[in-house]
């Protein structure tokens, strides 16, 4: 069963295409990130601690603020209060009553008292309180002027009597003290009384703003406190963890690349251009800690010294066998030369059919040595025998060992270039040699024609011999033909091949194993 290949989380991070530097710094920026997070994290809880600490802080001032407001109402409401107890003052006494009230309060603080059916019985000067509300509900009741007026409260007396005042913007001011450092603003309703605002605020301030009620929950007291702004420490020290993180993946990847990957690559690069022809393997020099990368390379040397070594053993085992292989072949050929010329003497005093049988025997031996020399000559391409070559020779050879009367028979030769070893030479050198025999005994004027056409692949190759001389009406009185026929159909298993014989047009037609000819193929690459 087929497995899937599981492929690690770090490759799929950093895939084949991206340099090993580049992998080594997404590798530990990918793994130190969950760090240099929590750091963060920690860092920015840090802040809102901070943060939160500041509103605290604003909302125990705004307390104290609205509680000012309170403690001023609550003293002008026991002063009131205290002016109506009893029958109410006349006009003389009740002015006085109100301006001692005023000095204690504030200058700016408007009074006025009034009657059980709502008269008015006295005022602070400049204050035109007739016509105001009457208290709705025995409580104290606060409630804000329109625009930047200030504050007005009612306070219900003894006896259906009661007191109004208006507290004015500025005595508000000054009974909070507020500064440029904080903002207040009063709201009830849609009415909005602002008390103070905060002066400029720095980008990098951050109002704190918090809200609590004032006047009995009356009235909402709002403050603005513009927070100190943001430190440059503070800034670092919510950055750190960040700068940190990317340092520290920096740090490791010069350390990775300049002390491990930059050392491996040159020793890739001097091992690339290295041909083993070009002496001993000389690695440059090496400047990093790493031990076992020094190692390495002496263990690369060591073993390019071997591989030299050894391959010059090859080459001059090579060597050799290739002189060795040279020399059987020449002795071959040399004892082939020696075998024809012993037939020739012996034939030279015989005739009729013992003549003819030496000229058989010393054809078919000069086959063997046209094959033994050409392929001697094409030892040192190791491409094997041309095969055009020694059918050119051969033909040659057998029209100059013919019989008188085949002198004036012709061989045509039409072949492409074509390579072959030298187990397939010898059987088609026995072939045509045996065809062309048959042919100078059945139509010894005749015309033969061999030619070499490429076969279904570039590995095969079709050879065809066609003469009137090999029609089956031309030779049906051979006596020979019989014994013609197991010798070249055992040729024709020599060459692994089936042997077609068309006996209308007098042609034989086999396929034959070619080897490839590098020059022929290098010039159909181009």
């Amino acid at each position: 069963m087929a497995t899937t290949p599981i492929t690690p989380f770090f490759a799929r991070l950093a895939p084949a295409r991206f340099s090993t530097g580049t992998k080594m710094l997404l590798i530990l920026t990918a793994a130190l990130l969950p760090l240099g997070l929590i750091a963060l994290f920690a860092s920015v809880q840090s802040a809102q601690s901070k943060q939160a600490r500041r509103e605290a802080d604003a909302r125990v001032v705004a307390i104290a603020e609205a509680r000012q407001i309170d403690i001023l109402l609550l003293r002008a409401a026991s002063m009131i209060r205290a002016n109506l107890t009893g029958p109410t003052p006349d006009r003389s006494v009740c002015r006085t009553l109100l301006m001692r009230d005023r000095a204690t309060l504030g200058k700016e603080i408007k009074l006025a008292l009034f009657r059980a059916d709502g008269s008015l019985a006295c005022a602070t000067p400049g204050f035109n309180a007739e016509g105001l509300p009457r208290p709705q509900n025995p409580g104290l009741a606060a409630t804000l002027l329109p625009g930047d007026q200030g504050m007005r409260f009612i306070v219900p007396a003894s006896a259906g009597m009661y007191g109004i005042g208006e507290i004015p913007r500025g005595l508000l001011q000054e009974v909070l003290a507020t500064d440029s450092s904080q903002g207040i603003t009063l709201f009830q309703g849609e009415q909005k009384l602002t008390i103070s605002t905060i002066g400029k605020v720095t980008p990098m301030a951050r109002p704190v703003e918090v809200a609590t009620p004032a006047a009995s929950g009356q009235i909402r007291l709002m403050l603005t406190i513009a927070a100190s702004p943001i430190s440059a420490v503070e800034v670092l020290l919510v950055l750190l963890p960040l700068l940190m993180w990317a340092a520290a993946a920096a740090i490791c990847w010069v350390v990775l690349d300049q002390l491990l990957v930059r050392p491996l690559r040159q020793m890739q690069s001097a091992i690339a251009i290295y041909q083993p022809g070009d002496g001993p393997l000389i690695l440059p020099r090496i400047t990093t800690p790493a031990e076992e990368i020094r190692s390495l390379g002496e263990a690369l040397e060591a073993t390019a010294a071997q591989l030299v070594a050894r391959e010059l053993e090859l080459e001059e085992g090579l060597s050799r066998q290739v002189k060795l292989t040279r020399e059987v072949h020449h002795r071959v050929k040399n004892n082939l030369q020696v075998v024809a010329s012993l037939i020739n003497l012996h034939a030279r005093g015989t005739e009729g059919d013992v003549a003819a049988a030496y000229a058989s025997i010393q054809r078919r031996v000069d086959a063997l040595a046209v094959v033994h020399r050409n392929h001697y000559a094409e030892l040192e391409e190791n491409r094997g025998v041309a095969l055009r070559s020694i059918v050119a020779e051969l033909t040659a050879n057998l029209r100059a060992t013919a019989p008188p009367s085949a002198a004036h028979m012709t061989i045509t030769l039409d072949m492409i270039p074509a390579f072959i070893t030298q187990d397939v030479a010898v059987p088609v050198a026995f072939l045509i040699t045996e065809i062309v025999e048959l042919v100078m005994t059945c139509d010894p004027a005749g015309r033969i024609a061999i030619t070499l056409i490429p076969g279904e692949s570039a590995e095969r190759a079709v050879l065809a011999i066609e003469a009137h001389g090999l029609t089956e009406a031309a030779c049906a009185r051979d006596s020979g033909r019989a014994r013609f026929e197991r010798i070249i159909t055992g040729l024709s298993r020599q060459l692994r091949s089936t042997l077609d014989y068309d006996p209308v047009r007098g042609r034989y037609v086999i396929a034959l194993a070619i080897t490839a000819d590098p020059e022929r193929d290098r010039t159909a690459a181009k």
